[in-house]
């Protein structure tokens, strides 16, 4: 018995769609089963159980209240200002200052003094 050769290539095209269907669909699943032929008796594999993350939930957040703070009232730092020198005080400064200056003066004038005194007692002593 032969059979044709076009049935054995649309049998073999057949055989091939139908397993990549099955592989997709098992590689698309993230399972894994079997059946054992090996043993006596029919043994099914449990898959192992699959995590499904839930729905992300959507909800409006609670309001917020919050209590203004109480206003804090402070008195002002208190500002101290130097007075100014009185009239009295500067005028003892001013009398200060001229008594230094005369005083200066004065010496200045004995020094000069003094000097031609002695210049005048060398002369003299030449003649």
């Amino acid at each position: 018995m032969t059979f044709p050769r076009a049935a054995l290539k649309s049998a073999a095209a057949g055989l091939v769609a139908v397993g990549a269907l099955l592989t997709v669909a098992s590689a698309n699943a993230g399972t894994s089963w079997s059946i054992g032929v090996n043993l006596p008796g029919v043994v099914v594999g449990e898959p192992a159980p699959v995590y499904y993350e839930p729905a992300p939930v959507y909800s409006r957040p609670a309001p917020t209240y919050y209590q203004p703070a109480q206003p804090v009232y402070s008195a002002p730092a208190p500002v101290y200002y130097e007075p100014n020198a009185r009239w009295e005080e500067r005028r003892a400064q001013r009398w200060e200052e001229r008594r230094a200056q005369r005083w200066e003066e004065r010496r200045e004038w004995r020094r000069r003094q003094w000097e031609r005194e002695q210049h005048r007692r060398y002369d003299e002593d030449r003649d």
